[in-house]
């Protein structure tokens, strides 16, 4: 089996891999990253020397359903609540960097998916700036997937050429992994995330209005396996190196990945694991759910996110035929963005 035990969950490592210092790595510098995501916005603060985190000082992700609102709006905009949430959020994370000495010019942020695609998603990240001093960039899906790959590089063991990592949130999913031939980096993307998926199986799946409809649960197996075929249809075509690879999946503790992860008992697994995680979840209520890990702690996504979390992950790796999927804790992409020392310089 592919199974192994599932260590406790850590926000993050102190360091990446140790390798010898160089002089221009003697300087340690205090930085925060904010990843503001499509279903969580998450802040690390950590001591930053070269291309080494090596003291983490504060890392919190915590959940703003961005994605879900902007698909339960009727003219695809981010609704006024949803907005005054985030801004309430972040204002409290730029307090927490101001208590950590982290200077506004060592402050780096970005933002994903839905704020592509929100109609008013760039009128948000600019009354953030506004309001708080707090510069936020839309990265292409390119550039999400380039983070996310430089956080797992630095969240394991092992040379960088051997990673395939595996980013996913509330309205997109990345993986990434390097092509030794072009020395450039192959990557397969989708526009599918927790909160597309849920949309789509309250909407599609089950014939009712996601708008309204306060859960899709308790899903029933037949309702689970219809939407795991039509995530497959939405996938793009499969990547040949896809095909039998052994993945690193990065993510918080709303992740697809970590809600398998804890479903499950163990850190890998593959196809047969995720087809057991589903069916231990399909035809449970949300007060049945809460019961279980994968609810419970502080900062959790609601139990109504389960099923269509599970079957996205299930559908990609079926779809790609991925052999194995390890999960790696990490806040959002903060690690990558953290060694970004290009942002930062851009910051100054």
């Amino acid at each position: 089996r592919h199974s192994k035990r599932r260590p406790p969950f850590r926000a993050m490592p102190d360091a990446s891999p140790k390798r010898q210092r160089t002089d221009s790595e003697a300087v340690v510098r205090r930085r925060a990253a904010f990843d503001i995501g499509s279903g969580a916005t998450k802040l690390v603060i950590a001591d930053v020397s070269g291309a080494r985190v090596t003291k983490v000082h504060f890392a919190q992700e915590v959940p703003v359903s961005f994605a879900i609102d902007w698909k339960k709006s009727t003219d695809g905009t981010l609704s006024d609540r949803i907005r005054s949430e985030g801004i309430a959020v972040l204002r409290r994370l730029v307090g927490v960097c101001a208590e950590h000495s982290v200077a506004a010019d060592a402050r780096c942020a970005v933002a994903t998916e839905v704020f592509r695609k929100a109609a008013n998603g760039p009128s948000f990240l600019e009354e953030v700036r506004h309001r708080l001093g707090l510069a936020v960039e839309v990265v292409t899906q390119d550039v999400e997937a380039d983070l996310g790959f430089r956080t797992a590089v630095a969240l394991q063991e092992g040379p960088a050429q051997a990673v395939i990592c595996w980013d996913s949130g509330g309205a997109s999913f990345q993986i990434t992994t390097p092509c030794a031939e072009t020395g450039d980096s192959r990557k397969y993307v989708g526009a599918l995330g927790s909160g597309v998926v849920a949309a789509l199986l309250i909407d599609e799946v089950q014939g009712r209005d996601f708008a309204s409809a306060p859960t899709a649960n308790p899903v029933e197996a037949s309702e689970a396996a219809s939407l795991v075929q039509r995530l497959k249809q939405e996938c793009p075509p499969v990547a040949d190196w896809l095909r039998g690879s052994h993945v690193t999946a990065i993510g918080g503790p709303n992740s697809m990945f970590c809600v398998a992860s804890e479903v499950l008992g163990v850190s890998s697994y593959a196809l047969a694991e995720l087809r057991r995680a589903l069916s231990l979840v399909v035809g449970l209520t949300d007060d049945e759910l809460l019961k279980m890990k994968c609810c419970q702690g502080d900062l959790r996504e609601p139990p109504s996110l389960i099923v269509s979390k599970i079957c996205l992950l299930l559908a990609v790796v079926e779809h790609c035929s991925v052999c194995q999927v390890t999960f790696c804790p990490a806040i959002g992409s903060c690690q990558g963005l953290l060694i970004s020392e290009e942002r930062y310089a851009a910051a100054k």
